[in-house]
């Protein structure tokens, strides 16, 4: 049978849908059709205004439905459709996948499927072989070197050029002095070192490339069984994923017990205290309130806010894992309420385009990370390919207080030790600077931008925040490397202009 946006066939017994990739019209509702002008503008929207389902579908039957009179409005799911149907378009269309789905599908179904089909796992196809000048340099194997500048190798460029670097002030130094030996990359070309115990080749005169990691606190909420991340059978009220909802039926929410729950509650006899202390807490908070309470008190700790008696600093390595066993709520003897997934984990280049690994690797937490590799005696297999460095912010705040953060992750260091991270510019005054090569704050901005969608995506079910976040990373990218095309094309006129300009005035020197 064939529609304006569609064709459903039988294969080997089975009811299939093929999604036309040229259709003009998309399909909605049962008898609802929208112009494919209408379903980008709808996707644009929530790419540009970081604007949800429902504040689109209110702009949009204010701004053109109401004034013309007409009784038909949208509806908050035919928009939530629309932007489905194309976006799946979207992703096909770039890597030329052919769009076949099981045939009447719920849209909750179709957005699972299409994110198994078109989601790649995580990865953004749009950024497969990018290349620029900002996120790829040549290899050097010497500094460029301003004579008479700060030699220290703990200095940063951009930072420390006219100021002392504080001492360092952390504990003794003997174990990280141990661990650092072997460490050294910069000191050995790329063409020069030896292959991996991974097996990964090495290309000979290969580009120096870098990607940022970062991750934002944001997600959707799952299933609250230990070791379930499954997305919840009822994504506004529920805490338990279909099958552990059909286990604990009417049991007790309290962890261990097997009593049922009585009246209304989600407690039984013996722990309607527990029930009513919680309900009483948070009976008009969304859930979505109480995850940023909890987030909040570990966060922010501000200084005006009085710590606990008895309570102790985080130590900087170990901050992120007691935060998620505090948000995922592992640490908590109830099943009240469904916990988060913690954060998001972007990778980016420093351009900005979301891509994949490369030789220099930038995280915040980069030197915790480099601890790891090495006390696990894999950083053999790291050694010749890849430095693992922390940003500029990360760096300036800790290398006071970890050695091995100060002696090896420095991003940008002034004394030449690593001279694929820092390059001599010159300012409008034709005066010679260091300056960084790479932008390790790309991820920050990133997630500055992806922190306008987080009300949004967090109340989400899990199959829509991973299809929501795959394409708007998707369609970044895609407008990274636009963007870049066109400085490049603007500057390529630029050249040409210029130099049809000095042709000109020698044809006219010529003539006179």
């Amino acid at each position: 049978m064939f529609w304006a946006d569609h064709e459903s066939f039988i294969d080997n017994n089975r009811q299939l849908t093929l999604y036309l990739p040229n259709a003009k019209y998309l399909k909605v509702r049962k008898q609802v059709w929208v112009d494919r002008i209408v379903s980008k503008a709808i996707v644009n929207a929530n790419y540009s205004f970081h604007a949800s389902t429902a504040a689109i579908t209110e702009f949009w039957n204010y701004s053109f439905v109401q004034p013309s009179g007409a009784s038909f409005t949208l509806t908050c799911r035919q928009v939530w459709k629309a932007f489905v149907v194309e976006s799946i378009r979207l992703l096909a269309g770039f890597s030329n996948s052919t769009m076949i789905f099981m045939d009447n599908l719920k849209i909750s179904e179709l957005v699972t499927a299409a994110y198994v089909d078109l989601g790649d796992g995580g990865i953004i196809r749009s950024a497969v072989g990018h290349s620029c000048d900002e996120c790829c340099h040549a290899f050097k194997d010497v500094a460029d070197v301003i004579p008479n500048q700060n030699d220290d190798p703990t200095a940063l460029a951009g930072h420390d050029e006219n100021c002392d670097v504080p001492e360092y002030a952390g504990p003794a130094v003997a174990a990280a002095v141990a661990d650092a030996e072997a460490m050294d990359v910069d000191n050995v070309p790329a063409n020069d070192a030896p292959g991996p115990a991974g097996g990964v080749a090495l290309h000979t005169n290969a580009d120096v490339c870098m990607v940022v990691i970062d991750g934002i606190v944001m997600g959707p909420r799952h299933c609250a069984i230990a070791g379930c991340e499954a997305g919840l059978l009822n994504a506004q009220t529920g805490v338990f994923c279909q099958e552990h909802e059909e286990e604990m039926e009417d049991h007790c929410r309290m962890k261990g017990c097997n009593k049922n729950k009585v009246g209304r509650t989600q407690a039984c006899e013996d722990h309607q205290e527990q029930w009513r202390t919680f309900h009483g807490r948070y009976a008009n908070t969304s859930l979505l309130g109480v995850q940023q309470i909890l987030r909040r008190a570990q966060e922010e700790r501000q200084e005006w806010i009085p710590h606990a008696a008895g309570a102790e600093e985080l130590e900087h390595d170990n901050l992120e894992e007691q935060e998620v066993e505090q948000v995922s709520g592992t640490k908590y003897n109830n099943y009240f309420s469904a916990p988060r997934f913690y954060c998001v984990e972007t990778i980016c280049a420093p351009c900005g385009v979301v891509i994949a690994w490369r030789n220099y690797i930038a995280i915040d937490k980069g030197c915790a990370l480099l601890k790891h590799i090495v006390k696990q005696h894999h950083w053999p297999t790291w050694e010749p390919t890849t430095r693992i460095i922390v940003d500029s912010y990360h760096y300036i705040n800790h290398r006071v207080t970890d050695y091995l953060c100060r002696t090896w992750c420095n991003p940008a260091p002034l004394n030449g030790a690593a001279p694929n991270l820092v390059v001599v510019d010159e300012d409008k005054e034709g005066r010679p600077y260091y300056k960084r090569a790479f932008n390790t704050q790309a991820c920050e901005q990133l997630n500055a931008w992806l922190g306008g969608f987080q009300t949004v995506l967090n109340q989400m079910t899990v199959s829509n925040f991973d299809f929501t976040m795959h394409v708007l990373l998707f369609l970044h990218t895609q407008r990274v490397i636009a963007r870049q095309q066109e400085k490049k094309n603007k500057k390529a006129a630029r050249i040409e202009e210029v130099v049809e300009n000095e042709e000109s005035d020698d044809e006219d020197i010529i003539e006179y």
